[in-house]
């Protein structure tokens, strides 16, 4: 055989030397650095999974508490609450929560008080100013007539009925404009406190005569009426509570 033919005995030998071989061997170098790694996991320390106290140091594998991983609770706007349950105990957590609540509410009903003393005062000298006056009227009359006058010659100031009545209208139409101005004033403080029914959105107020076509928008609406008598109940309410 020639001498540069290859050797069919020499290529056999060299072939035996794999027969032994895994299929998925590494090349020399990954396979040495593979085995390095395996030893060294092998004689490593346990694990942070296997190893208690390495997992507690572990800030990944530590149990959330539940203020962490719980959902908050959202938050309510006073301006959709339309049901008496929620809006007390909504106003119940303003209290709690704002110190200058309690200070507020008090100062309203302070203010609300003696405005309705003084127009209640002011009405009754009104009634009494009519009265001495038709008093006065009656007894220069007396003495005019006593002295011999003509008293249908002699203009009188008497008030008659009416005009008594004409006068106590025009009075108590002021007295419900200045009512009806502080109610705005009011209503307007209340709404800036958070206070449910006084700042209530508009498209949840309906009017008495209208049927909405759904039962769920039924229930997230009030009419008028009602949102009024849970106004007047939310006073009642913070009266008792705030009241000197």
């Amino acid at each position: 055989m020639d001498g540069a033919t290859p050797d069919l005995q020499a290529i056999l030998a060299t072939l035996s030397q794999f027969t032994n071989a895994t299929p998925d061997c590494l090349p020399t170098s990954q396979h040495d650095a593979l085995s390095a790694y395996q030893y060294e996991q092998s004689t490593a320390a346990p694990t942070a999974a296997s190893n208690p106290a390495a997992r507690a140091h572990d800030p990944r594998l530590r149990p959330q508490s539940r203020s962490a991983t719980a959902s908050p609770k959202p938050i309510v706007d006073p301006a959709t609450i339309i049901t008496w349950q929620e809006g007390l105990r909504c106003v119940t957590k303003i209290a709690a929560q704002n110190a200058q609540f309690a200070v507020s509410i008090r100062r309203m009903i302070e203010d609300q008080k003696k405005n309705e003393m003084r127009w209640y005062a002011e009405r009754q000298a009104l009634k009494q100013s009519q009265a001495t006056r038709s008093t006065a009227s009656a007894h220069a009359r007396s003495i005019l007539q006593s002295l011999g006058s003509a008293a249908s010659s002699t203009p009188s100031s008497q008030q008659t009925q009416s005009e008594k009545d004409a006068e106590l209208a025009e009075f108590d139409r002021k007295i419900y404009a200045a009512q009806v101005t502080m109610e705005v004033a009011m209503t307007s403080e209340l709404k800036g406190l958070g206070v449910p029914f006084f700042g209530t959105r508009p498209e949840k107020i309906v009017a008495e005569n209208q049927v909405p076509e759904e039962r769920s928008i039924l229930s997230s609406t009030i009419t008028e009426a009602a949102l009024i008598e849970l106004r007047k109940k939310m006073v009642g309410h913070l009266e008792d509570l705030y009241r000197d």
